[in-house]
């Protein structure tokens, strides 16, 4: 990658990250293509240059948001930490932010996880599921998780869950009631987990 190139991927970058910001806090209507170039610094012409419209620019702004939560996830999952801890932190961080997401932007973002196909379906597969099946080990070797529970009943329990979230009039349902779905999803109806904050 030569200087120019270098230039124009880090001038892309800083316009992704500060329209995924708007779009997440202040939906997609209120958010102007001029709000973002001031923002970002640089000229509506150099938007529309890159991403040619506001509808791009959106997509690439989600595609962008969920590859950085995508990354966070995946750095808590690696940390060196009891299986609990990390659990605590997908709950009350991760949970928090989803639940503050803009309506908007969160059914921009599940009506193109209807689609056939779709990104984040594609990531979902092919890399937060298999992420997701070596955390439930170390639950599993930390007696967090059920030994008797197999790899398959919690791939069916995943998939179900995915699906329903898909369902047309699931969203605004979903939307807040994301961090009481995550304590659901972890520690079941028994609420055997802390429900404190961790430090």
């Amino acid at each position: 990658m030569d200087g120019f190139e270098r230039r124009t991927s880090i001038k892309k970058e800083k316009i992704l990250n500060i329209s995924a910001a708007l779009f997440q806090k202040e939906g997609i209507k209120k958010v102007s293509i001029s709000r973002i170039a001031k923002e970002a610094n640089v000229s509506q012409v150099t938007i529309y240059n890159y991403f040619e419209s506001k509808e791009k620019l959106l997509y690439e702004a989600l595609i962008y948001f969920v590859n950085q939560t995508w990354e966070e996830y995946l750095e808590i999952a690696q940390r060196s930490i009891p299986f609990e801890e990390k659990m605590k932190l997908f709950i009350f961080d991760k949970g928090q932010v989803a639940s503050h997401l803009h309506e908007e932007f969160y059914n921009y973002m599940m009506d193109l996880y209807k689609t056939e196909g779709n990104y984040i379906e594609q990531l979902y597969q092919e890399k937060a599921l298999p992420a997701m099946m070596q955390l439930f080990n170390q639950g599993r070797e930390e007696g967090f998780i059920d030994s008797n529970i197999s790899d398959t009943a919690l791939f069916v329990f995943l998939q179900m869950f995915s699906d329903y979230v898909q369902k047309d009039e699931m969203g605004d349902q979903i939307l807040p009631l994301t961090e009481e779905l995550m304590k659901l999803f972890f520690y079941g109806i028994a609420g055997k987990g802390e429900s404190k904050k961790p430090d």
